[in-house]
């Protein structure tokens, strides 16, 4: 899959976002607003609320849901969502 077949995910959300890479999740901090993909779910919108001191798992409030454990293993995908 390349990069042009993904874009359209991020738009459809109305917002500017950017995926982060397992690798990038060093990167969240407590209060970022990301969209998560998680599966068999549709894109929901997020608060970090914490990231594990080595980021292979963040928690997240879900808009109108309750906190979720995000774990790198389980194939979610994070799009920090851009000021």
């Amino acid at each position: 899959m390349n990069a042009d077949t993904q874009m359209p995910n991020v738009l459809t959300l109305g917002t500017k976002g950017r995926p982060l890479s397992y690798h990038n999740w060093v990167h969240l901090n407590p209060g970022d607003r990301v969209t998560v993909k998680r599966s068999g779910l549709a894109h929901e919108h997020c608060t970090v609320d914490a990231v594990g001191e080595d980021a292979t798992y963040c928690w997240v409030w879900i808009d109108g849901q309750s906190r979720t454990l995000i774990f790198h293993g389980d194939g979610s995908i994070i799009h920090k969502i851009l000021p």
